[in-house]
């Protein structure tokens, strides 16, 4: 075999390795929005309106400073993004609150800035996992889940606590819902995020996989 194509499958190989063993993990979702507060309602987003989402953390940091970014768009028009603080919470066989047996999930979110609902621009969101540990334990630890962890989370899991939501922080009425945004999820997407210092020694090594090549035709 031509040792050039040698070192590039060589090349390939050890940026395939590097993606799969990845820290920093990408989440995309799609869903429609299921609830949406009196104080929201009228202006650009309305209900059934189509969600699309992500976030990005790194898996081997903290909970409080994993989140690398966190977005979001409702309908066609509005959209939000993280700034400020933000938080990834892991709980493994945790009473969640909402039901009489312990349980494995986490909640992940941070405040956002977004184009104007109502005049309101600025507030926090956040998305959930949660399964009851009489239905299958998702991990045994508090650590950020990652790859293998990601394998054991089934969309049932996502939607099974009401743990996806926009709030923009101005009730005064008492009732938190009256200016929050809630969503189900239809589908998700999980995947590696290569490091920058990875693509940085590919495109290293591709760059002189094709040096010596244009030597030898030379």
């Amino acid at each position: 075999m031509n040792k050039y194509k040698i070192l590039l499958i060589g090349a390939s190989a050890l940026l395939f390795s590097s993606v799969s063993q990845s820290a920093i993990i990408q989440v995309d979702y799609e869903g429609s929005v299921t609830d949406l507060g009196s104080l929201l309602s009228g202006s650009t987003v309305s209900l059934n309106d189509s969600v699309q989402g992500s976030f990005t953390y790194d898996s081997d940091l903290s909970s409080s400073d994993s989140l690398l970014s966190f977005s979001i768009s409702l309908g066609s028009i509005f959209t939000a993004s993280s700034t400020g603080s933000s938080y990834f919470n892991v709980q493994n066989d945790q009473q969640n609150g909402s039901a009489t047996q312990p349980a494995d999930g986490f909640t992940v979110g941070s405040g956002f800035a977004s184009t104007p609902l109502n005049g309101y621009t600025t507030g926090s969101m956040q998305f959930g996992v949660l399964k009851d540990n009489a239905d299958g334990q998702l991990w045994n630890d508090t650590l950020l889940p990652d790859l293998s962890d990601w394998t054991n989370i089934s969309l049932a899991d996502i939607n099974n606590p009401d743990w996806h939501w926009m709030d923009f922080g101005v009730s005064t009425t008492g009732n938190f819902r009256d200016d929050q945004i809630r969503w189900d999820i239809s589908s998700f997407n999980v995947s590696p995020v290569p490091e920058p210092s990875v693509l940085t020694l590919m495109a290293l090594g591709l760059a002189g996989i094709g040096f010596f090549a244009r030597r030898k035709t030379a």
